[in-house]
């Protein structure tokens, strides 16, 4: 098999498991903070309330830091999210599927910012753990896996769209955005239709960001104290919130829909 077939049937299984990623990442943490433990600690106290004791305190700059990343993703995905139109930039894991080329908005600065997003937003778990070797694991494994990805999907639209998708991909970089290229979107910003595709990522990175700081605290004080940080769980709590809100809105209501979206 030639090297860009094998290329193309590697982007077309990892497309349809590309939510599976972050499980991935999660025994590596593991072992990084049985290995190295983690700076997770710094500010805030933490209080074992079974044997009456302060245990440590939470590195608040670190989870600050970690949450800003991860909302910087997210801003990214609803920037995207608020201007495509329909049957584009979805959550589709069967076949590629593309009923325009969106060539507007965030993506005449990038060919691929919905998985910037989704960078950054998987990043923001494994900043909590405070490793730089892992950081620098993670961010080689993400390229590898969605460059092959990317790879597949650009072969769909280079079939379906032909020189318009070549002129396009010629003038705008894959994944560094290029701002000066910037050109605004033809559709209006639908807050409905971001709400619709995009409740589901605030509530994975909220939980992720959370289930990560139990497993630090687990790890580092062998299951004696189970406290989350309280950024995070109030993170967790509103994510939830708005979560539980749209999912009752798209499943047993219209109010979410919008024409053409």
């Amino acid at each position: 098999m030639r090297l860009v077939d094998d290329l193309k049937k590697d982007g077309d299984f990892l497309f349809r498991y590309r939510s599976y990623l972050p499980l991935f990442i999660l025994p590596f943490s593991i072992i990084a903070i049985f290995t190295y433990g983690s700076p997770l600690y710094g500010d805030i106290l933490v209080y074992d309330w079974v044997h009456g004791r302060v245990v440590g305190v939470y590195n608040n700059i670190l989870i600050v830091i970690a949450l800003f990343v991860g909302l910087l993703g997210q801003f990214i995905r609803i920037l995207v999210a608020g201007f495509v139109p329909k049957d584009t930039s979805g959550r589709n894991t069967k076949e590629q599927k593309a009923a325009v080329l969106n060539t507007k908005g965030l993506y005449s600065i990038c060919r691929n910012p919905l998985y910037l997003g989704n960078f950054l937003m998987m990043l923001s778990p494994v900043i909590l753990v405070g490793n730089w070797l892992l950081i620098l694991s993670f961010i080689l494994a993400f390229w590898i896996y969605y460059e092959r990805i990317i790879y597949s999907e650009e072969a769909f639209l280079s079939y379906k769209f032909k020189d318009e998708y070549t002129n396009w991909a010629n003038k705008t970089p894959c994944f560094f955005p290029r701002f000066k290229n910037y050109e605004k979107s033809d559709m209006e910003f639908s807050f409905k239709s971001m709400l619709k595709r995009e409740y589901h990522s605030l509530f994975g990175l909220a939980s992720s960001m959370l289930v990560m700081n139990y497993i630090i605290i687990a790890i580092v004080f062998k299951l004696e104290v189970l406290q989350p940080s309280m950024i995070l769980s109030v993170f967790f709590v509103i994510s939830m919130i708005i979560y539980l809100i749209c999912l009752f809105l798209s499943k047993k209501t219209n109010i979410l829909f919008v024409e053409n979206r």
